[in-house]
């Protein structure tokens, strides 16, 4: 399960993956009670690598607390915080079922233009790049969103760095979040974590 004291709320940490009607795929949203997820973690050497039944694999070395869920009405996968003592900064895969007719371009549009909502919103950079062997849209943003603590939900200001992808009609954002006095202390391991991605 997603820790409560340290998950950003679903619809923050998903922001980038609500697609509008035009390309959530219908069937998807019409279950009323979804298949889970299934999910396994092998670990070789000093790494473990995380693979899930959405299509994907992360590896990550073993020594990092994880979350993972198998409920396929919740997007995001996997979180792998990253530091030993520290779970403000982490490196998620979050996944969305798409209209067969949806391109990169819409789903990088769409989800840009929803974080834009986020108080203190600030634009970084983006830049089209690839990921897991694909053409895939990377962003770089702050903003204030709301994250919940324990039973309380507090505004915070987090730097992300997200990159959108697609593959067999399924939308992926590999995200890095930390506190913007965090990020490049542990961007490095962030960008290992996130290059580690591929379909499988």
């Amino acid at each position: 399960m997603i820790k409560k004291a340290v998950a950003i709320i679903v619809l923050v940490m998903v922001a980038s993956l609500s697609v509008a009607g035009c390309t959530v795929n219908p069937s998807s949203t019409s279950s009323p009670t979804p298949t889970p997820i299934a999910s396994k973690e092998t670990v070789i050497g000093n790494n473990t690598t995380f693979s899930s039944a959405a299509g994907f694999n992360i590896t990550y070395p073993k020594t990092l607390k994880t979350d993972s869920t198998t409920n396929a009405s919740v997007q995001a996968r996997v979180f792998v915080y990253l530091g030993t003592n520290n779970t403000s900064a982490a490196v998620s895969v979050a996944t969305e079922d798409l209209d067969p007719n949806a391109t990169l371009t819409d789903f990088a549009k769409f989800n840009v233009a929803q974080i834009n909502d986020f108080p203190n919103y600030q634009l970084i950079s983006n830049q089209s790049t690839t990921l897991g062997g694909k053409p895939a849209y990377n962003v770089v943003w702050q903003a204030s969103v709301p994250v919940q603590v324990d039973t309380t939900v507090q505004n915070t200001q987090l730097k992300f760095m997200q990159t959108y992808v697609i593959n067999n009609n399924k939308g992926y954002v590999v995200s890095y979040k930390a506190i913007p006095s965090d990020y490049n202390t542990y961007l490095a391991q962030a960008q290992q974590i996130m290059n580690s991605f591929k379909f499988n």
